[in-house]
């Protein structure tokens, strides 16, 4: 077995694939993809690949681009999309939330002839892929385009319903759904007790980039201009491809934008290419410890006050120690706060009966994947507080096949 193969949350053909792109076979080598992986215009795009970090090649410092290959399938292979029989089942799945986990479960279940909708509370269907990954990163066209597959596999979507108010779960047994599945995601920030988090000026990225985004993507510049969420001078705290997406966004704003955060550059959370991609772009990456956000006497951001860190020599490896050098400031007029993500906890309010783990996450058994409540699965990142986009697909793909399984006993 390639080395690549088990590191793919989707357990996509790697090999396989490959083969047919070298054998000139685009569009055979995207149904291939498809096989496992229903939206690789997306993965193509935004997957952390833990493939390259598993190819045989990794060693040397040279990976084989397996993501990008994925992107160039999606993008011009065209492969077709055999469609459901036109004689439903007869059972109907709703789905809460329209991100990747309920696009993709809305995915599977369709393809076996099961009636399914999805319900999203935004105004457009895509949850984190529309309103929390920049344009430059994911397209809304190609987003879109996801959107258009699933409806031309009769995917009913219904947006502007908020569960729980304008939608009851009793309401949804009563129009003859035969379960329930919530995806809604992980979209609340973890919050820090840094000092000055709560000076004007200061923002956690799935915020910023939900407020720049609430309209069309590539409208985030009139956005910012409109809400007035701009500086000329930029500091992002913390790591993880959200803290390098609203760096990104800052700089194309006209901002001069630094991220600092507690690690080596290895534990940036993102790939060597987002690195890269984000230097080339005029964004410094710092390793320092952020002691404390300071303001002006109005009230607003001014500036950062860190701490340097000295590399030591342990027995166990390099670490990172703080420096016994004086506090430096780093001038800034926003900062933006990069902590990672936690699952909503609204549905604790509308469904008390549900379990929930002590990290937050919805508690779901992991081999029915049904929560407390009966015919009420959960997948995706509000089941594992967290994760990649391609997880939380891998994650909806698991539930309809166990949805699939629950309605045919």
């Amino acid at each position: 077995m390639a080395s690549c193969l088990p590191a793919c949350p989707l357990g996509i053909d790697i090999p396989g694939f490959i083969r047919l792109l070298r054998e000139g076979d685009t569009a055979l080598a995207l149904e291939r993809i498809r096989k496992e992986n229903p939206f690789p215009a997306i993965c193509g795009r935004i997957c952390p690949a833990p493939c390259e970090g598993s190819c045989v090649f990794h060693a040397d410092g040279n990976p084989i681009a397996i993501r990008a290959l994925e992107r160039f399938a999606a993008d011009f292979g065209q492969g077709k999309v055999d469609k459901p029989s036109t004689v439903a089942r007869g059972k109907k799945v709703a789905i809460i939330g329209s991100g990747p986990a309920g696009m993709s479960a809305a995915y599977y279940l369709a393809k076996m002839n099961l009636s399914v909708t999805l319900f999203e509370a935004g105004h457009e269907p895509g949850g984190l892929l529309r309103y929390g990954i920049p344009e430059f990163r994911l397209p809304q066209k190609v987003l879109d385009e996801q959107f258009s597959l699933l409806k031309s596999l009769r995917v009913e979507i219904q947006t502007d319903v908020v569960f729980g108010r304008t939608l009851l779960i009793d309401e949804i047994f009563m129009r003859g759904f035969s379960a329930v599945l919530l995806a809604t995601g992980a979209s609340l920030p973890q919050f820090s007790d840094l000092p000055g988090g709560s000076l004007a000026g200061v923002y956690y990225d799935t915020e910023f980039l939900s407020r720049l985004q609430t309209t069309y993507k590539a409208d985030a510049l009139a956005q910012a201009r409109q809400q007035m969420i701009a500086a000329p001078k930029t500091v992002v705290l913390g790591r993880g491809s959200a803290a390098f997406d609203a760096a990104r966004l800052s700089a194309r704003l006209g901002s001069e934008v630094k991220i600092v955060f507690e690690g080596f550059e290895e534990q940036a959370g993102v790939g060597e290419d987002i690195l890269k991609e984000a230097r080339e772009e005029g964004i410094e990456i710092l390793t320092l410890q952020a002691i404390e956000i300071e303001g002006d006497d109005k009230g607003f951001v001014s500036g950062v006050k860190c701490r340097k860190l000295d590399i030591v020599d342990e027995k166990d490896g390099l670490k990172l120690v703080p420096s016994m050098d004086g506090p430096m400031v780093i001038e800034a007029g926003m900062v933006i706060m990069a902590n990672g993500a936690r699952p909503n906890g609204f549905l604790k309010q509308y469904l008390p009966q549900l379990k929930w783990d002590q990290d937050g996450s919805l508690w779901a058994d992991e081999q029915t994947g049904m929560t407390s409540v009966e015919k009420v699965f959960g997948c995706g990142s509000i089941v594992t507080a967290g994760g990649s986009v391609v997880d939380a697909i891998a994650g909806g793909k698991a539930a309809a096949q166990k949805i699939i399984q629950y309605l045919s006993t």
